[in-house]
Order: structure tokens, then C-alpha cells, then sequence
């Protein structure tokens, strides 16, 4: 029986080509996007699972009293771990994470920068990562021992076993011979902790000194704990406030310092800002990707409904005769099932191929690691889509069809035109308003992404290469800073004597990462101050193309203005100065300095953010001795700025490069684009621009599709009218017209529907921006007339070859 479904499916199918091949490749089309879609999602849901006893795991986030309310960062203090594990006995493991770099020799002439993890040695005994050589509970104990992944042994040691084998690291001031006593498998991609290497934090030494490392207002890294069990985590965020006031003593006050504890499975999926050293992914992306694979699912599955329904007529004799013959409802309703079933599995077959052709594309737009690996997950997911898909595309016909009454429809006397002709419209209108509701959204998002791209940041960022200087790791914070500024200005030097570069200055902060540090001091008045800070040497305010309002520009000889400031227009507002040149900060902490220029405000942020109060320094000295807060944003090597003069990138690269060969001959060359780090920032957005772009664009083409089936299906069930007309003396445009207004009609519900839910829908993405702009009307117009246009296009193309045809042929039969 079941093998007799599947001929007779197999049969109507071959029957009805192109309505097999409209429905075939509009399901393709959304099942390869939307199994691209699913299969990411589930990807971003198993975020460090991996991990044995993840339930366990939880990360500290700190709470601290400001002058705007308590603030919240994942950074803490270096005392954090050893404190949490010997105050709670819940706590069985615990280790700080802290990021840095150092040079490392590749062989015995060249030198390439290293990144690595600074942790306790619980840190193997808190994360599943896997180790394929070395013991767990040992590969750390050592200070000059180090744990490498299998990519970063085979850069140093090629096939051979790293164990035992050494790694020359620049600590300090001097290279220290570090030895592999473990090798990791390659990071999991689904891990939210990236990194290459293990360094035990007794290394600490060489960049923070002892009395950093102890204080509770220094803040580094993060911190991970393992506890005893999940229901602990209250038992410790309650004991937290006892030890703080042991901790700080006289300096304690209830509620302005504590801490809580997020657990593991919380980390990845975070709109949060700060994130502190986890990847994270907006839980609102993977709500809109999913929202936009059903979307298009939906449009493809009204197709096939459509159709189905527009056959009635040519289907329903059959119907007839097979109830004649003793066939019942739910044999009938299972096979018009089981041809929905068949091209749902054919395009499922087609959309796998489409969804692995399709894969680089997505992994280089959402810059991920994903892969279409088919585990059982997977495979429910797979087949959950093929039962999904089959019942939304095909019950209602096989309901309808199955219903249809014997004695009507084999005596010719089926009326069915208002219901059948009323959901078909319903349908295909539904079908314009998710596209066309997709396709504003996407202009407005455009449109916003221009605005940004287009705006006036106040700083010129065009052939602007920035030049890390190496890092000059040192326990006193000034010094590292000064060294870094010295080594920096060896190199700027040697680039100004080139006729190739119109200038170059140094900077520790860049543009558009939030990479300026965030300072505060308190005022004469007793209230905190915030403000945003740089760093900067040479010739910066002229590379950067900032305008001066008033005052003068650093002097960019080295030691020359160490003790003056530049700050922007809104720090002058703020501090309510008409005249700032001269003036000091309003408290005596500060050493002897002075104001020395005013700069037209720019936005060293994104324009998600409005302009904060910003000072320029170059020298740390004296804004040290006033601030009481500040927050490292960024690393702490300066780069060096270098502005050419128009010329070709790969010569002006070559000089680049020959210069830092002379200055720094060991060093590794390493250099990147200040605009590609302006336009860094709004990659999500891009990304998710881009990504209803795609999603509009299948959206469109098969409703096209769908419509072009329907227009076809319409004239074709009335082809007799279409020749009385003609021999009643009607003209083709008029016949195309009377098509066209049922279609024309179709379509404005669908745009008249669509376009304002997409400006409401787009409200909160906008808004999110500190400038913005929404799409003129005119646009919205434009594309309204569009949608008019295709769809005239369409219809109009298929009713006039229609009436062409030869009114004697059609009528011959009557």
C-alpha cells in the first residue's frame, strides 16, 4: 500500500513539472539558509559544554560604588582568587585569567609577538580543555613552565614532541627560557576562552609589583571559580559582605564593593558590553536569525500551499474518482502528505549541498568556526524541519482536497471559487508583506550603516597605518609606559627622515574600540570627575587631523611638555571653563601642570556613544598624582601612527618595514589600518545587515516565484473568458489590466502592512545609536513603486501571452 502512495506521488510530481520545480527550489533555497541558520544557533547554544561538571564553573563579576551608582566589571583584583578559595571552604578551585604578550623566538634571528594566559595552576583542574600530553595537576606548578596548544608546538617545534623543549620569552627587560611541560588539543570552537598558551601567574612579577598584586582597587582579569555544588552560589555571594569588611577594614562601606558569582552557561549569550575575556554572542542575534529561517521556510511552504490550492480544479476529478472507488479521507490526506513529503526531502537532500556550498560564505560573515557535522542533534533537527515543513506545506491542501464531496465533483457542479480564491490571495499577500517587510528593514539599516560610514568623526583616518612598538613589561606602570613611548619615538624618528611619510606621531589608545581609558579624580567640591584619556607623542594631533580651537599643540620633542594637557571642547564645557587655557584641575593632588590647547570634539568611541570629556597627555606623571580611578581599555605598548603621502600601500608597507628592520631587528613587524579599526566596531551590525540583505533577497525571489505560479494558474483556469472577451472586441492591455488590478491589489496590502511594522520593529536597533538617521520617505516611496512595478512586470508578461492565443482554440471545445 504505502509503495502505491509513493508511485502515484512520484507520478503527479513528473506530472506537474514546473510546479514540482517552482515548489522544489523555493524549499532548496529556504531549507539551505535556514539549516545554515539552525545549525549556527545550536552551535551558539552548546557554548562550553564541553567542559566536565560545567555546572560547577562560575565567573566573578565585580561591583563598585560610583559617582553615576554601582558599576559592574568582570575585571578583579589579583588577591580575588587565593582570597574566594581560602574564605569559602564551597570553593574548591580558583584562578585569575590574565591576558599579556611578549616576544618569543621563533628560531635563533627572528622574533614574533606571543599572546598568552597568565593562571593560577587550578586553572587545568577548573576547565575540560583537552590535554594530550603532560599531567593535569602538575604542568603548571613551575614558574618558568608553559602549556602550548598543538598549533602553537608546531610553529616552534614542527612534528617533533614539544615536551621538554624550551621557548625563549622577553619578560622584563630580558629574555627567560621557558619549558614545555604540556600539550592542549586546539581550542574547541565552541569554547568562550581563547588562547595559545599557559603561563604560571607567579610571572606576574615582571609587570605588576607586589603591592598591585595585593590591592583590592587594582583591578587585571578575570575570575573563575569551581564550587562544591551549584546551590552553593548563594551560600558565597552571601558571605562575600563578611569578607570584604575583613578585607578592607576601616575602608569598607556596605554595599559600594562586592561581588556575584555568573555562572558558566550565562557567559556566551550576553548583550552585555563589557565581557570581559569571553567571546560572546547577543542572544537578540540568534532570536532574529531564527525568526528570518522561518520567515523564509513560511514563504516557501505558502508557495507550495498556493499551488496546491490552484490545482483544486485539475485535482479534484481524481479526488472524485478515487472516493468512488472506496478510497477514505485519511487515505487520501495521507497522499497528498506523502508529495509534500517527497519534495520536501528532495529539497532537503538539495539544500544540504546548498547549506555546504554556502558555509565559507557564513563562517567569513559571522567570523566563526562552524561545520555542518550531522550528530544526532543534528539529525533531529534535520528531521524535525522535513515534518515541519511537510505538514505546513501540505495539510491544508490534503485536508481541502480530501474533503471535496464525490457527486459535485464528478457532475461538474464544484463551487469553490470565493474560499479557494479568498486564502490564495490571503497567502500570496502574506508572502509580499514578509518580504517587503525584510526589504525595508534592510534599507533602514543600510541607510544607517551609511550614516556611519559617511559621518564626520571629527579625526582623519585615510592612509593612517598603526605600528605596534613592542611591549616594555615593568613593575612600575609609569616606567613601562615611558620605555614603550621611548622605544616608539626611536622609530618615529627614522620615519621622518623619510620623504614618503607626511607624518607620525605616537598613541597608546586607537579610535573606535573604546580603547581610551577611563580616569576620574575628585574635585574641590567633592564630586567625581570622569573623563576619557591618551597617551600620545610626535607629531599626533597632525597625523590625526585634529582641530585645534585654541591653544597650542604639543611640543614633539621628547621630555618637552610633560607636564602640560590638551583637552577637548566638552571637558572645557564640563568643567564649566570660558578661558581654558592655563587653567589646572581642581584638586591639589595634581603635581605643577597646565592646560595648553583646546581640540574640536571627535569621537575617539563609536557613535553608539555620545562625546565624553577627553585629555590628551604625554606623560603620565603628572595625571597620575591627582586621578584616584583609572580603567586600562587597551594595551599598554604604544603604536606608532604613520600618515603617507597617497602613494602605493605595498611600497609604502615595504618602507614601513625597512625602517623597523634598522630600529628593531629581532622585533616581529606587525601593523594594521586605522580605519579597519574604526570600522571594526560595527561589524555585528554589518553582519546582521548583511544577513537580511541575503534573507530579503530569497524572501523576494521566491515569492516571485509563487507568483508567477499563481498568475500562470489564474489564466490558465480562465482561458475560455480570456477568448470570449477577445472576440467580444476586448484589447489585450485591457485583459492584462483586469489580471493585473487582482494582483496590483495583492501587493499594496502586503507593502501597506509590511513598511510601517518595519520602522516600528527597527525602532530599538536604531536607537541603540548616538547618530542616526532614518531613510527619507522618498525611499519608502521608491519602494513601494518598486514592489508595484515587479509585480505589474510579472503579470503583465504572462497575460499578455495569454492573449495571444487564438481565440478559436480556446472556445473550440464549447
Amino acid at each position: 500500500m504505502l509503495k502505491n502512495y509513493f508511485k502515484i506521488a512520484l507520478r503527479n510530481l513528473i506530472k506537474n513539472k514546473l510546479h514540482f520545480g517552482i515548489n522544489l527550489i523555493g524549499l532548496t533555497l529556504g531549507l539551505g539558509v535556514s539549516i545554515l541558520i539552525f545549525f549556527f544557533v545550536q552551535f551558539e547554544l552548546t557554548f562550553d559544554d564541553f567542559h566536565e561538571e560545567s555546572e560547577l564553573i562560575f565567573r566573578l563579576e565585580r561591583h563598585e560604588m560610583g559617582e553615576d551608582g554601582i558599576g559592574s566589571s568582570f575585571s578583579t583584583p589579583v588577591i580575588t582568587a587565593p582570597t574566594f578559595k581560602g574564605e569559602f571552604a564551597q570553593v574548591t578551585h580558583a584562578t585569575q585569567l590574565i591576558g599579556a604578550s611578549a616576544q618569543a623566538y621563533l628560531d635563533e634571528s627572528t622574533t614574533q609577538n606571543q599572546e598568552y594566559l597568565l593562571v593560577n595552576t587550578d586553572f587545568l583542574e577548573i576547565f575540560s580543555f583537552p590535554l594530550l600530553k603532560g599531567d593535569r595537576s602538575k604542568v603548571l606548578q613551575d614558574k618558568y613552565s608553559v602549556v602550548v596548544t598543538e598549533t602553537v608546538a608546531k610553529k616552534y617545534f614542527g612534528e617533533a614532541d614539544p615536551l621538554g623543549k624550551s621557548i625563549r620569552l622577553k619578560m622584563g627587560e630580558n629574555f627567560e627560557e621557558y619549558q614545555v611541560t604540556g600539550l592542549l588539543a586546539d581550542i574547541p570552537a565552541n569554547s568562550s576562552l581563547k588562547f595559545e598558551m599557559l603561563i604560571n601567574n607567579l610571572n606576574l612579577d615582571y609587570s605588576i609589583s607586589k603591592q598591585s598584586q595585593n590591592s583590592w582597587f587594582n583591578v587585571y582579569g578575570d575570575t573563575y571559580l569551581k564550587i562544591t555544588d551549584p546551590q552553593a552560589k548563594g551560600t558565597i555571594e552571601a558571605g562575600v559582605e563578611g569578607m570584604m569588611k575583613k578585607a578592607l577594614g576601616t575602608n569598607y562601606k556596605e554595599g559600594d564593593y562586592y561581588f556575584t558569582l555568573q555562572s558558566l552557561s550565562d557567559i556566551h549569550l550576553s548583550d552585555a558590553s563589557n565581557s570581559g575575556m569571553a567571546e560572546t554572542t547577543r542572544p537578540s542575534l540568534l532570536l532574529i536569525l531564527t525568526g528570518i529561517a522561518f520567515l523564509i521556510l513560511l514563504i516557501a511552504c505558502i508557495n507550495f500551499t498556493t499551488m496546491a490550492i490552484g490545482r483544486a480544479t485539475t485535482r479534484a476529478k481524481e479526488v472524485g474518482v478515487r472516493k468512488t472507488m472506496g478510497a477514505e479521507f485519511i487515505q487520501l490526506v495521507f497522499q497528498f502528505l506523502i508529495e509534500a513529503f517527497l519534495i520536501t526531502l528532495s529539497a532537503l537532500a538539495l539544500g544540504l549541498l546548498l547549506a555546504e556550498a554556502l558555509l565559507p560564505i557564513f563562517n567569513d560573515l559571522f567570523e566563526k568556526q562552524l561545520q555542518l557535522v550531522y550528530g544526532p542533534t543534528q539529525i533531529l533537527i534535520l528531521l524535525g524541519l522535513v515534518c515541519i515543513i511537510t505538514f505546513l506545506a501540505g495539510a491544508y491542501p490534503a485536508l481541502f482536497m480530501s474533503g471535496l464531496r464525490p457527486i459535485q465533483v464528478l457532475k461538474g457542479n464544484l463551487s469553490i471559487r470565493f474560499g479557494k480564491q479568498a486564502l490564495r490571495k490571503g497567502l500570496v499577500a502574506f508572502q509580499f508583506f514578509i518580504s517587503f517587510l525584510l526589504i525595508a528593514s534592510t534599507m533602514i539599516m543600510v541607510n544607517q550603516m551609511n550614516v556611519i560610514r559617511n559621518f564626520d568623526l571629527g579625526f582623519d583616518q585615510e592612509m593612517v597605518v598603526l605600528v605596534d612598538v613592542p611591549e616594555y613589561p615593568s613593575t612600575s606602570f609609569i616606567k613601562s609606559i615611558e620605555a614603550g613611548f621611548a622605544q616608539a619615538e626611536l622609530y618615529r624618528q627614522s620615519l621622518a627622515g623619510r620623504s614618503e611619510v607626511q607624518s607620525a606621531g605616537i598613541t597608546i589608545s586607537t579610535y573606535g574600540d573604546d580603547a581610551f581609558w577611563n580616569a576620574g579624580f575628585p574635585t574641590e567640591e567633592g564630586k567625581q570627575f570622569n573623563f576619557r584619556v591618551n597617551f600620545v607623542g610626535g607629531d599626533y594631533l597632525k597625523t590625526m587631523g585634529l582641530e585645534m580651537v585654541e591653544g597650542r599643540d604639543f611640543n614633539p620633542q621628547p621630555g618637552a611638555d610633560s607636564s602640560a594637557f590638551i583637552i577637548n571642547e566638552t571637558f572645557a564645557n564640563a568643567m564649566k571653563w570660558s578661558d581654558p587655557l592655563g587653567e589646572v584641575m581642581p584638586n591639589s593632588r595634581f603635581t605643577s601642570h597646565q592646560i595648553v590647547g583646546v581640540v574640536k570634539d571627535f569621537h575617539h568611541n563609536s557613535l553608539y556613544n555620545q562625546i565624553e570629556p577627553v585629555l590628551l597627555a604625554k606623560s603620565p606623571k603628572a595625571l597620575f598624582s591627582g586621578i584616584n580611578e583609572l580603567m586600562i581599555n587597551s594595551a599598554t605598548n604604544p603604536k606608532v601612527m604613520v600618515k603617507g603621502k597617497g602613494m602605493n600601500f605595498e611600497a609604502f608597507r615595504a618602507i614601513l618595514e625597512e625602517e623597523w628592520k634598522r630600529v628593531f631587528p629581532l622585533e616581529a613587524f606587525s601593523f594594521s589600518f586605522l580605519d579597519e579599526t574604526v570600522e571594526a566596531q560595527y561589524k555585528a551590525d554589518e553582519r546582521l545587515g548583511k544577513m537580511v540583505f541575503i534573507a530579503a533577497s530569497i524572501a523576494i525571489l521566491i515569492a516571485a516565484m509563487g507568483l508567477f505560479a499563481m498568475a500562470a494558474l489564474s489564466i490558465a483556469g480562465r482561458t475560455k473568458e480570456i477568448g470570449i472577451r477577445k472576440v467580444l472586441g476586448a484589447s489585450s492591455l485591457s485583459i492584462s489590466w483586469m489580471f493585473n488590478k487582482e494582483f496590483l491589489l495583492i501587493t499594496l496590502a502586503g507593502v501597506l502592512f509590511g513598511l510601517p511594522l518595519s520602522r516600528f520593529l527597527m525602532r530599538d536597533w536604531i536607537e541603540q545609536f548616538a547618530t542616526r538617521e532614518w531613510p527619507s520617505w522618498v525611499n519608502f516611496l521608491l519602494l513601494t513603486l518598486l514592489g508595484i512595478g515587479f509585480t505589474l512586470a510579472i503579470v503583465t508578461v504572462q497575460s499578455l501571452r495569454a492573449t495571444q492565443m487564438n481565440p478559436v482554440k480556446t472556445l473550440k471545445d464549447e
